[in-house]
This record gives structure tokens, C-alpha cells and sequence, in this order.
């Protein structure tokens, strides 16, 4: 990484033999406005990578079978009577995203033309602070036949039964304790790194993610948003509605011929106590507003600014900060980097990926449930077409417990609510009565950006001990201090990242390997097998491009921010 401190190239110093200003060199200052412009623009250009980035190859595996788009994004496209997409209509959008243009995008064939595609000119956007979002690289998205994505849907149906339990009863549950003896069965640990207990269930594997609350002090403390006193509770839906249960519903929102998006029934408020609440803060969250809060919550609590700032490590001891590394600036850079990792999710999720959704997964497994794939079958998790497109998955779902569960849960859902369907389904329970928005899964953008706006803020804010943490009591009406195991500012950003993060798996919009990293890329006490990288990592990443270029616009003389990144390694710019 190339440096260059402003002022070292400019000839013209203030004239020290007189108490008169001089007038300012304003050709020296674009002088140096060019340098930091080029050096940003350099920087960039090294870490660009100009491979082909790497892909799971899902696409032409299932369109050499014969079924093209099977394990593929297709939401709002054009679908058949079985909820599979049309070719016509998924090699419109394959065409449209290889020209990238806006003309290319008006002529993808949708359905119902009520749901529209979620903004995929984005994918091609450029940007002018960071690495560009077509130059970074990520791992590509588990397979939709390997045995990662089968334990990942797995959790998923689990988090759908377990989504009104109360966290702080977690450990006396027994459909918790069923969540934990069923994955730790098949194997989680080997594809995640961690085994499940009601400690860790639904957590995230990095530092701080397993002590203390599940949910982090971000999202629980109240503070004051300037002159306003915000008390973080938030509307909560109604208990034990979940959503496309049935099919009929499922094909209507999937095919995009209706559009419940803001039909969901709230009943009251409070803070985050359950799964349920924990999905509904990431629907209609803004990207930037867990970043916000947890800048503004940390100058609140005094939390003293990162040591590479001179005000701090003694460089200036005669102005305080104020636009540049003060309250001004540390809360709006981690905003500023939420907004940026869009385009980097938009890219991967668009022009790379393409990765279907966990509730159209589980419409797969619905069509073998009822036949409609392999309708000799006697058995429909045990012939030779369920072991073609499942692959290694196949083995998991004739040995897991969770989808009898899913069953008996979904015909309680359908006769309750007068749906289709009344003796059940194996679709997976939804949060939201849109189900997933209308762009593919992997990475998850909320992974993307809170990684990017968290990673910033651990740069600019020190660690230490978290002052006066709480936990919620009276049905989330109310708080309490909290007096476990010791918690740390960063391990809470940790947390943070996770809770943001694996709150959209909990209301059934994403897979765990869209957004927290696992395998060889998690911290060392949690080796697992999975993939190397999900959301998380490439929102780090983005964070750091970042911070690289907004430092050599500070006139201060900084030093280096230092912090520990997400797989445990010291990151130092």
C-alpha cells in the first residue's frame, strides 16, 4: 500500500518573516489533490483482480441435466405450473447481466410483472473511495447438491420452529435442545466450525459472538440520537404467523403476480427477545442505521477514539478533533462503508453467483414430497432423481429429524390461516410475506455492509471492557444490567455483525454461508471444513480498501489504525 503525506511535494511554505498571512498557493493545494487522487486511483487498480471470479458452476451442471435455472436465482421471472422457471425468461436475465446495460435489463422477461428485480444495475456501478466492486473476489457459494447446503437448510427449518422461543430461555427448551442434537448429528460442526448448543445455536463464529446475550449491546442499549433519547424498542410481529407455507401462495409471491410486501401484523413493541423480532429488524432496516447506532452509542459511552489519532496519542495537544476523527467523522465513515458494500454484494450477487434462496430450495424438496419430480418414486427422499440433484444433500434429508417438524408445523400454519395445503408442506416457514426480496442470496447484502460499517468502526474506536452492558427483562419492555462473562467493545461489533447478519437466515431470507465465514478463514479455535468466505469477509475487506484511501485525506498525522480482523489476524493500515 502506497502512502503519501499531504504538503511533501509543495515548494511554497507559509511566509514565517512577517505577521502578515500570505495569500494561499491554491496551485500547490491541486497539486496535491492530483497525488492523493492518483495514489487513491493506484491503490485501487493493484488490488483489482482481473480473473474470472470464481463460481460453483450450478448453472451449467443443472442445464446439462436438463433442467436449466433448478438451483438457480429466478424470483420474479417467469415460472411453470411447478414453480420452475421458464428457459425463455432465465436466459433473458442471464443476457441481460452479460450486457449490463439498462436497455439489456427492460427486456428480461418477468412473471407477473408485479415484483420487480431488486436493482441489478447496481452490480455495475462504480465507486471513488475503495476497491471497486468488480475488481474483489470471494469464494464461491456452496453447491446446491454438496452437503454444506443441505446441514445450512437444515438450521434454517430449525430457526423457523425455534423463532418464538425468548433467548434467555434457550437453555431449557426442548425444541431448542432438538435444534442442537439434530445439526450437531449431521455434522455442523464439520461444515460451520462450532457444535450447537443453547449457547451457540444461531450465533455467529466470531470473537465475543458466544458470550454473554445473544443479541449485542448495539441493539439493546438506549442512548440519545443528538437532542432525542432513543429507547431501541421496535414494533414485533404477531406470534406464530409465518408465511408461504402452503404452495399456492408460495408460487403467487415466487412467479411475482402479487406483491405483500408492508402487510405484515405488528402488535406491539419491544426489544429483540426472540428470533421473530430479531428477522423483523433487519426487513426494514436502513444499511446504514446499526452502523449509526453503534457509533453514536460508543461516543455516548466515552469510548475513546482509535490511537492512531494524534488528539489521542499526544500529536496535538492544542485543537481538539471535530470534522476529521471527531463525533462528525467516526460516525459517519462506518455509514459511508454500509452504502459502498452494496455494490460489492450487488456484484457478486448478480454477475457471479446467482445463488438460489433457502425457501426455494425447500421447494424443491416439497416437489419430491409430492411427487411431482419423480412421481414413480415410493419413497420421495430415496431414488435415483433425488440423488442426481441433491446430491451429497440427499443423505442429510433422509437422515435429519427436522422434516416431520416442518410438516406438522406447516399444517397447523395452513389450517389456522385458511390456506391450501391443510395437511402440510415441506416449504420452509417465512418470516416476511414476501418471503425473500428479488435478488439472489449469496453474499447476503446486509452481511456485506454490516461487516463494512462494523470493521470501520472497530478501526476508528478502541477496544476495551463494554461499560454497563444490559440484558432485556419484562418481555422486552424493559433492561437490566448484565453481570456474566465479561464483554468487549469489539467482541460486541462482532456480535453485532453476526446478530445482522444471521437475523435474515432467521426469518428464512438467506443461508449461513451467504454472510458469517467459516473453514479456514474463522478464527483458529473454530476450524471447520466449510467455505473459506461468505459476507462478512468481503465486507471486511471492502472496509479496509476504505479506510486506506480516507487516511491519506486527513491533514493529521496519523498513525496506524490496528484491530483484529474477523478470522482472528491483525489487521494494521
Amino acid at each position: 500500500m502506497t502512502n503519501y503525506q499531504p504538503g511533501q511535494d509543495s515548494d511554497t511554505q507559509p511566509d514565517q518573516s512577517s505577521n502578515v498571512i500570505s495569500e494561499r498557493d491554491f496551485d500547490a493545494r491541486r497539486h496535491e489533490v492530483g497525488k492523493i487522487r492518483d495514489l487513491a486511483r493506484d491503490n485501487a487498480l493493484s488490488e483489482f483482480a482481473t480473473g474470472q471470479p470464481p463460481a460453483n458452476g450450478d448453472e451449467a451442471k443443472y442445464e446439462a441435466l436438463g433442467r436449466p435455472g433448478f438451483a438457480s436465482f429466478s424470483k420474479a421471472l417467469s415460472h411453470n405450473d411447478n414453480g420452475l422457471v421458464q428457459e425463455l425468461s432465465f436466459n433473458s436475465l442471464l443476457s441481460a447481466i452479460q450486457t449490463g446495460t439498462q436497455d439489456a435489463f427492460e427486456s428480461v422477461q418477468l412473471g407477473g410483472g408485479i415484483r420487480k428485480l431488486a436493482n441489478p444495475l447496481n452490480a455495475y456501478s462504480f465507486q471513488l473511495i475503495g476497491n471497486d466492486s468488480n475488481g474483489a473476489r470471494m469464494a464461491a457459494a456452496p453447491t446446491f447438491s454438496s452437503r454444506n447446503s443441505a446441514v445450512d437448510l437444515v438450521e434454517r427449518y430449525w430457526m423457523a420452529l425455534c423463532r418464538d422461543v425468548p433467548f434467555d430461555q434457550y437453555a431449557s427448551n426442548s425444541v431448542i435442545a432438538d435444534a442442537c442434537q439434530d445439526l450437531n448429528a449431521l455434522g455442523f460442526e464439520q461444515q460451520f466450525g462450532f457444535s450447537c448448543t443453547p449457547q451457540t445455536v444461531f450465533r455467529g463464529p466470531y470473537t465475543g459472538c458466544a458470550i454473554g446475550p445473544h443479541v449485542s449491546q448495539f441493539l439493546l442499549q438506549d442512548f440519545d440520537f443528538g437532542n432525542q433519547p432513543i429507547r431501541q424498542l421496535q414494533r414485533y410481529p404477531q406470534k406464530e404467523l409465518d408465511y408461504l407455507t402452503d404452495f399456492d401462495s408460495w408460487f403467487q409471491v415466487n412467479n411475482g403476480n402479487v406483491d405483500p410486501t408492508g402487510s405484515d401484523l405488528l402488535v406491539g413493541e419491544r426489544r429483540i427477545i426472540t428470533l421473530r423480532d430479531a428477522g423483523q429488524w433487519v426487513h426494514i432496516d436502513f444499511p446504514y442505521q446499526s452502523a449509526l447506532w453503534s457509533t453514536i452509542i460508543l461516543l455516548g459511552l466515552g469510548t475513546g477514539i482509535s490511537n492512531a489519532s494524534p488528539y489521542v496519542n499526544g500529536g496535538i495537544t492544542t485543537a481538539e478533533p471535530f470534522g476529521s476523527l471527531g463525533g462528525p467523522d467516526v460516525t459517519i465513515q462506518p455509514a459511508l462503508a454500509s452504502v459502498y458494500a452494496l455494490k460489492h454484494a450487488w456484484f457478486q450477487k448478480w454477475c457471479v453467483h446467482r445463488r438460489l434462496r433457502p425457501e426455494v430450495y425447500a421447494q424443491r424438496l416439497e416437489l419430491f414430497r409430492r411427487g411431482l419430480l419423480a412421481p414413480s418414486a415410493a419413497d420421495p427422499l430415496n431414488n435415483d432423481l433425488f440423488n442426481q440433484l441433491f446430491g451429497e444433500g440427499a443423505e442429510v434429508w433422509r437422515q435429519s429429524q427436522v422434516l416431520d417438524r416442518i410438516l406438522a408445523h406447516n399444517q397447523t400454519q395452513n389450517r389456522n390461516n385458511c390456506r391450501s395445503d391443510q395437511e402440510g408442506t415441506w416449504l420452509l416457514p417465512i418470516a416476511f410475506p414476501e418471503g425473500s426480496p428479488t435478488h439472489p442470496a449469496y453474499p447476503g447484502g446486509h452481511s456485506v455492509f454490516i461487516a463494512a460499517a462494523a470493521t470501520t468502526a472497530k478501526a476508528l474506536f478502541q477496544d476495551g471492557p463494554f461499560p454497563n452492558p444490559v440484558i432485556p427483562i419484562a418481555q422486552g419492555q424493559d433492561l437490566m444490567p448484565y453481570n456474566g462473562e465479561d464483554l468487549t467493545i469489539h467482541g460486541e461489533l462482532n456480535k453485532l455483525i453476526a446478530n445482522i447478519t444471521l437475523f435474515r437466515d432467521a426469518a428464512g431470507m438467506h443461508w449461513r454461508t451467504d454472510g458469517t465465514a467459516s473453514g479456514v478463514n474463522t478464527p483458529p479455535d473454530r476450524d471447520g471444513l466449510g467455505i473459506p468466505t461468505g459476507g462478512n469477509l468481503l465486507g471486511e475487506q471492502l472496509a479496509i480498501s476504505m479506510l486506506r484511501d480516507i487516511k491519506q485525506t486527513y491533514r493529521e498525522e496519523l498513525g496506524f489504525f490496528e484491530f483484529q480482523g474477523l478470522n482472528g489476524n491483525t489487521v494494521r493500515i
